[in-house]
C-alpha cells in the first residue's frame, strides 16, 4: 500500500515532478512523484518564492547537506518524520534551495516526494546548470568515508560527508556539476577483505545501476554525457591478501574501461592510482594505461595522486582520509584535469 505523506496545513505543495525541479545524479524514476535515490552526493534544488520551503522525504536513516540561498550548508539527520522544513523567516522575495545526500547506499534507500510552500507560492527558474560535468567511480574514499571523523573515531554517518571530498574539492575548483558512484570496500575484482582473489560483485557490475542497492532498473545514459570520467579503483583489490592475479586484474579494468567507452565514446578517462594503494596497484594501473592509450588514441589518462597524507591529521575513521586529506588528493589532481581538458579554475 502506498504510504499517505503528511501535509503542513495552508502549504502549497509542489509534486516532484515539476519540471524546475532540478536533479544531479541517478535517481530511480519510475515514479515520476516519488523518485528514489540512494547514491551518494545525488542533489535535489529548486528555486521558490516566499519565506519558506518544507521537503517531503521519506527516509529516517540518511544525512543530508542543506543550502539555502547558497550560504554555508547545514545537516539535516532524517528520522522517522517524512516532513522537514529547510527554510524559514526567510526575506520575502525568490530563494534557492539545495538537498546533497552526505551517505552512501549502505545507509539505505530514500525517496523524494516534493516541496512545500508558503499558500500561493511556486517554484521560478533556477540559474543554468554548470556547463561541465564530472562523473567520479570509486570506493570508500570517493564516498567520503569517515572524513569528518578523527583517526581512532568509530565510523557513522554523520562522519561521512561526500562534499567534502577530493571528488567534490575538484569539481568546485573547476567549476563543475559532478556525479559519484561509489561503494566503500568495492574493487575492481576483489572487494575488501574476501577469501577469495576476486568477488561476485565489484565496483564496476553497478555502473549501469540507477539505484546502487536494486540491480533494476538500469539507468538511463541517455542523460548529458559528462566531459570526463574519473576511476578511482583498485585500493581494496590489493589491501588485503589474496591479491587478484595480473591477467584478472587487467582485463577487468579494461573490460570496465570499454564498457565506459560505449557509453560515451570519446570522453577522456582518468585512471587515478593512489595514495593509499599498495603493490602491486600502481605499476599495474600504469600499464593498463598504456595499453588503453595506444588503443583510444590517448583518450586514457594515469592521475597519480603521492601519497603525501600525514597523521594524524590527514586521517579519519578506519584511516580514511580526513578533510585535510582530501584537500591533499584535490590539490594534485586537479592540475592533471585542467591540463587535459583545457579547463581554467573556476570558470
Amino acid at each position: 500500500m502506498k504510504r499517505t505523506l503528511p501535509t503542513v496545513e495552508h502549504g502549497a505543495r509542489v509534486d516532484a515532478d515539476h519540471p524546475l525541479i532540478r536533479y544531479t545524479g541517478r535517481f530511480d524514476f519510475s515514479d515520476a512523484k516519488a523518485p528514489a535515490f540512494d547514491w551518494p552526493g545525488v542533489t535535489i534544488e529548486a528555486a521558490f518564492e516566499g519565506t519558506t520551503c518544507a521537503v517531503l522525504l521519506e527516509d529516517g536513516n540518511n544525512d543530508y547537506n542543506v543550502s539555502v540561498d547558497g550560504q554555508p550548508s547545514t545537516v539535516l539527520r532524517t528520522t522517522s518524520e517524512q516532513v522537514y522544513v529547510l527554510a524559514r523567516k526567510l526575506p520575502a522575495g525568490r530563494h534557492t534551495v539545495r538537498l546533497t545526500r552526505r551517505t552512501e547506499s549502505e545507509w539505505g534507500q530514500a525517496v523524494f516526494h516534493g516541496f512545500l510552500l508558503d499558500p500561493g507560492r511556486g517554484l521560478v527558474e533556477l540559474p543554468p546548470r554548470p556547463e561541465r560535468r564530472l562523473l567520479f567511480i570509486g570506493d570508500s574514499f570517493t564516498a567520503g568515508y569517515g572524513n569528518e571523523g578523527q583517526l581512532g573515531d568509530a565510523f557513522s554517518r554523520e562522519t561521512q560527508n561526500v562534499e567534502q571530498t577530493y571528488a567534490a574539492m575538484v569539481s568546485q575548483r573547476l567549476g563543475a556539476e559532478y556525479e559519484i558512484l561509489a561503494k566503500s570496500g568495492r574493487g575492481v575484482v576483489r572487494n575488501y577483505g574476501e577469501l577469495t582473489p576476486t568477488s561476485p560483485k565489484p565496483m564496476p557490475r553497478y555502473f549501469a545501476q540507477a539505484l546502487a542497492e536494486k540491480a533494476q532498473p538500469d539507468w538511463d545514459f541517455r542523460y548529458p554525457a559528462p566531459h570526463a570520467v574519473i576511476i578511482n579503483l583498485g585500493t581494496n583489490d590489493f589491501s588485503t591478501r589474496p591479491h587478484p592475479p595480473w591477467e584478472v586484474f587487467a582485463k577487468c579494468y579494461e573490460v570496465f574501461i570499454a564498457d565506459v567507452r560505449r557509453s560515451w565514446p570519446e570522453v577522456p578517462i582518468f585512471s587515478v592510482a593512489g595514495p593509499r594503494m599498495m603493490d602491486p596497484a600502481t605499476d599495474w594501473l600504469r600499464t593498463i594505461v598504456e595499453r588503453q592509450r595506444a588503443r583510444d588514441g590517448g583518450r586514457t589518462h594515469l592521475a597519480l595522486i603521492e601519497d603525501t597524507l600525514e597523521m594524524p591529521g590527514d586521517f579519519g575513521c578506519d584511516s580514511h582520509p580526513s578533510v585535510t586529506g582530501h584537500r591533499k588528493m584535490a590539490e594534485q589532481l586537479e592540475p592533471v584535469l585542467s591540463s587535459v581538458l583545457s579547463w581554467s579554475r573556476g570558470v
